[in-house]
């Protein structure tokens, strides 16, 4: 009898004998096979039954069953209830960090052609205002007239104006873009008309000052009435390009938000509510700095009450915007409360101030009261509007809004990174291989 080890004999396989063959033809005695396999087991090295790999590496083991109800990935040898891979589980492949620039740039060809307007457009304007700035400022050092001295005074904060509204154009339509919100950008380019006609007005009041301007050179030699006449031909091609720009971007940003929202009419409603809602809390920032301003440096005097009052009420009421925006997004039924009774103070503070200059026009607001009325009545419009919006925004609140914003942060927790306008997966694949969907 064989002293082979039962384990070998198990483990030898051979094909089945034909039908054809009969019980007396010759069969193949395994007592014939070659020495080797006729030794002890533990004492033959060579003798390797299965195909053992290196041994460095770890042995075969058996691959854990699973219950039949549940099923098996081919290739990940992963039941189907563990994929996706959780976060901790692609924490070790992540993508290298980008600068900070190539984060908030658009994708978008139309998007970084509203962008580079815009730069463009900011940077030729605050270049001819920075000009004008120095000139004035030369201007005003030699006149002796207090009369003249506080017109070039008046001038400058108005300059001083101009190029904060450019500035707050630029970060506004950086904004918009990064956030997608078409309103927003159509907002801008109505904002910019007004640079327009603000700028064209500019040019009769700086040319009454043209006298002493004239004598005056700054960083070149080009003439006054050319500056002057730069900056709304300037602007107005940069409306152009922003009417039609903001076409191709309304069309592409419908279709992201449709993607980022869903088909749901009632969401889509609520959700352009929030976009108004943030809007006007953007520029109730600016038309509240700019009145703030024009009062504290052209009117007001530091032995006056009101002085310190507005000085105060400046970041009081940046908090209270800042606040709005903040139970918008968390539909927080309080802090919107607290943001509506702040505005209804500042409502008040406006109306006062507005019937103050009015009755004082000749007077105390002689020189700044038709710039003053225009702030001071577009802060209560917006006020009223502001507050209108807030008051649907409370209407809205749990009604499934929040739920869908918070889809952004749901997005970057399964490996899905924001650049631009679009969504791109960084996951690593071999977590999730030969997986497919449909956006």
């Amino acid at each position: 009898m064989s002293t082979r080890p039962q384990t070998e004999i198990q483990n030898w396989s051979h094909p089945a004998p034909s039908l054809n063959t009969s019980p007396t033809d010759d069969k193949v005695n395994y007592d014939d096979l070659f020495d080797e396999y006729a030794a002890d087991y533990n004492k033959n090295p060579s003798h390797q039954p299965f195909a053992i790999a290196h041994p460095s590496t770890p042995q075969h083991r058996r691959v854990p069953s699973f219950p039949a109800n549940q099923s098996q990935t081919s290739l990940s040898h992963k039941p189907l209830w563990d994929y996706p891979p959780s976060s901790s589980e692609s924490a070790a492949e992540k993508e290298p960090s980008r600068p900070f620039w190539q984060k908030i740039l658009p994708d978008s060809l139309y998007c970084r052609l509203y962008v580079l307007t815009v730069i463009i457009q900011t940077a030729v304007d605050l270049s001819i205002e920075g000009e004008l700035l120095v000139r004035f400022h030369q201007a005003g050092l030699g006149l002796g007239d207090d009369t003249a001295a506080a017109a070039t005074r008046k001038m400058n904060v108005y300059l001083g104006i101009f190029v904060l509204a450019h500035v707050f154009q630029m970060v506004m339509a950086l904004d918009a873009v990064y956030n997608r919100n078409t309103l927003q950008v159509f907002c801008l380019t109505a904002f910019n008309l007004s640079f327009m006609i603000y700028s064209i007005i500019q040019i009769g009041e700086i040319r009454e000052l043209g006298g002493g301007l004239s004598q005056q050179t700054g960083f070149s030699d080009i003439p006054i009435n050319v500056l002057t006449a730069i900056i709304p031909c300037v602007i107005a091609a940069a409306e152009l390009a922003y009417i039609g720009l903001g076409w191709k971007i309304y069309t592409e940003f419908g279709w992201q938000v449709y993607k980022f929202l869903g088909a749901d009419r009632q969401i889509k409603k609520m959700y352009a509510h929030f976009q108004v809602f943030e809007c006007l809390i953007k520029f109730d920032v600016f038309f509240w700095v700019a009145f703030c301003v024009q009062l504290i440096w052209l009117v007001l005097q530091k032995q006056d009450w009101e002085y310190y009052v507005t000085v105060a009420a400046l970041p009081l009421s940046i908090i209270v915007l800042v606040e709005g925006n903040l139970a918008a997004k968390h539909e927080n039924k309080w802090m919107m409360c607290t943001f509506i009774s702040g505005c209804f103070g500042a409502l008040v503070y406006f109306g006062y101030k507005l019937v103050k200059i009015i009755n004082l026009r000749s007077s105390e607001f002689s020189l700044t009261w038709k710039s003053l009325t225009i702030f001071s009545v577009l802060s209560i419009v917006m006020l009223l509007i502001t507050i209108i919006f807030a008051g649907i925004l409370i209407h809205n609140f749990n009604r499934g809004l929040k739920t869908q914003l918070a889809k952004k942060s749901k997005l970057k927790t399964a490996g899905l990174t924001r650049r631009g306008t679009e969504y791109l997966h960084r996951g690593p694949m071999r977590t999730h291989p030969n997986r497919m969907s449909i956006d």
